[in-house]
């Protein structure tokens, strides 16, 4: 299998590999088993980790090396499927994952905050509703369901994790009761702690930026549909794993797309 594609310039080819590789390896062994293999293949080679996954022909090579017969079945096999059908897909795919978010609920205790968050994001296009902490974002986001035809309102609602009256995890709590698929981004300036907090908590993985962030990682992970999608794929495949295992995971697809 050639290391370019006709159907797709060579640099976002090399992204959807990378994403492929890096996917069927998470899924396989897991967050930690992924930076384990890579470890070893960029010993091996003496090539950085991104030069690997971005190159199919050194992978398979790396592959067969570490996992021996079992690389093509368990490993390129699939990974070459999923490739060939990008041909087919890319356009449909594009569509999806380039779709700009239209409708956001923010919730936060720092007005000044609020009111930088809505000024860059309407810039984007957005529409941007603010509430100044949890439970009023509850409310906000029972209203304008109840008033949507499809009961669907927002795309993604971002929570600040500690407010008051009520903190992002329990309005969290309260939103996904309504709508178990509505797509949430938490902020906070503790990473693992709310991962582990949210896991026990929701049994869900869901997406959480570290603060401090820049607002243009913010707006690509509001539009990343990817980050979502495979969050959603964690916590289809997370009751056998360990509650440190999950985090691991989490952390490794955020850290990917940011």
């Amino acid at each position: 299998m050639s290391t370019s594609n006709p159907n797709l310039p060579d640099k976002q080819y090399e992204n959807q590999l990378s994403e492929i590789i890096q996917g069927e390896l998470i899924d396989l062994y897991g967050g930690a088993g992924y930076k384990s293999i890579m470890q070893t293949m960029v010993k091996i080679c003496g090539r950085k980790e991104q030069e690997i996954i971005t190159n199919y022909d050194l992978f398979a090579e790396l592959a067969e090396g570490v996992f021996g017969r079992l690389a093509e079945s368990k490993i390129l096999g699939p990974i070459k499927l999923q490739m060939l059908k990008i041909g087919e897909e890319n356009i449909h795919q594009k569509k999806s994952s380039q779709k700009e978010t239209s409708r956001l609920l923010i919730a936060d205790d720092e007005i000044d905050i609020l009111k930088l968050y809505k000024t860059f994001l309407e810039g984007k296009g957005k529409e941007v509703t603010i509430v100044t902490d949890g439970s009023k974002c509850v409310e906000m986001y029972k209203r304008k369901n109840n008033a949507d035809s499809d009961g669907n309102y927002f795309d993604v609602v971002i929570l600040d994790q500690k407010m008051p009256i009520m903190t992002g995890l329990q309005a969290a709590v309260e939103i996904l009761n309504i709508n178990p698929q509505q797509k949430i981004i938490f902020a906070s300036g503790y990473l693992e702690k709310t991962l582990l907090d949210v896991l026990t908590q929701l049994n869900k993985a869901i997406a959480v930026i570290e603060k401090p962030f820049s607002l243009d990682v913010l707006d690509h992970m509001i539009n990343n549909s990817e980050v979502f999608e495979k969050l959603e794929k964690i916590t289809i495949n997370q009751e056998e794993k360990e509650l440190k295992q999950k985090v691991s995971e989490i952390i490794t697809v955020l850290e990917n797309h940011i």
